[in-house]
């Protein structure tokens, strides 16, 4: 059998943040097949074969400010009656994403990626995909064992799970399973059958535990019942922590986004992503008391695109 098709699936739609968030996600993934260095975009080492995007949007003609990009972008337009239908009774927003790929998986034969807009590539996939061809699972980064407890809303579900779902996975306990970080789910379609399981839980356990968590957990249980789950994050940061970026991406989309696609993928490293995450982590930890009691806020200072552009060949 030859190699299977591979394809990236986003959601997009709302809120204009969003789509600045998936334009510099895509950006991020084009600029890693780009020869250091080279201005004209000389692709010698192509993405990998096979590989469409596909964005599940609302507003498709939105990505014109990306007309040139070497990547295969496709559509699929969803109105907000599908997006309601998709919420499901529930009224679930984190349910769309299993209808999405569910959506998307029912017809396809080949390697699902599946990335939240608030994501940046920072390692070519080529071996990410390759592992899903060879029937490995992947989400993002593995946030604790439900049982210990590490924060407050694993806690939270632990006491749940205990009292609630005496249900055991591979002969664990349903609670001294890992929770996954569902901003990156990787699977190929062979799989598809799962996502009807990660729909059935959380339909099942939203209701009585109405956390956002809930649709991670669930893709964390049926993923670990069926393989190891590998990590995404060599190859994905996801800042899902950090929406303060976003005023720095609309600031820079505002500045770049009329100077062509080959300017925007040359200056988009000057988002520079994980060090925002670091200025604002060190500024949680700084706070006086008072500023905790005032509940004082960080926010990103304002780029100068002019001067920053300066410091990049």
């Amino acid at each position: 059998m030859g190699p299977q098709p591979n394809f990236i699936v986003f959601q997009c739609y709302g809120n204009e943040a969003v789509f600045y968030e998936c334009a510099y996600a895509l950006l991020s993934l084009a600029s890693l097949y780009k020869r250091d260095g080279d201005p004209a975009l000389y692709w010698d080492d192509p993405p990998p074969v096979d590989l469409q995007v596909w964005i599940y949007t609302d507003n498709p003609e939105w990505f014109q400010l990306l007309n040139g990009i070497s990547l295969s972008l496709n559509f699929r337009v969803v109105d907000p009656n599908i997006i309601w239908q998709w919420r499901g009774k529930i009224d679930f927003t984190h349910r769309v994403k299993i209808e999405v790929l569910k959506d998307f998986s029912k017809e396809r034969n080949g390697n699902v990626l599946y990335v939240d807009t608030d994501v940046v590539f920072i390692q070519k996939i080529d071996k990410l995909l390759h592992d899903l061809g060879e029937a490995k699972l992947y989400m993002h980064v593995m946030e604790g064992i439900v049982s210990e407890k590490g924060n407050h809303m694993l806690a939270k579900l632990n006491d749940y799970l205990q009292e609630y779902v005496p249900l055991k996975v591979n002969g664990k306990p349903i609670q001294d399973l890992a929770m996954w970080n569902a901003g990156v789910i990787g699977f190929n379609t062979k799989y598809r059958y799962l996502l009807n399981d990660v729909l059935a839980f959380t339909d099942s356990e939203y209701p009585r535990f109405q956390k956002h968590i809930m649709e991670q957990f669930a893709f964390s249980v049926n993923f670990q019942q069926t393989a190891d789950i590998k990590t995404a994050a060599p190859y994905i940061v996801h800042y899902w922590n950090l929406k303060e970026a976003r005023k720095v991406l609309a600031s820079f989309f505002a500045y770049f986004g009329n100077k062509g696609i080959e300017e925007m993928m040359r200056c988009a490293p000057l988002i520079q992503v994980h060090v925002l995450m670091q200025e604002k982590m060190n500024f949680m930890h700084n706070r006086s008391i008072l500023d905790k009691l005032l509940k004082k806020e960080w926010q990103p200072a304002l780029h100068d695109w002019k001067e920053l552009i300066k410091t990049i060949a």
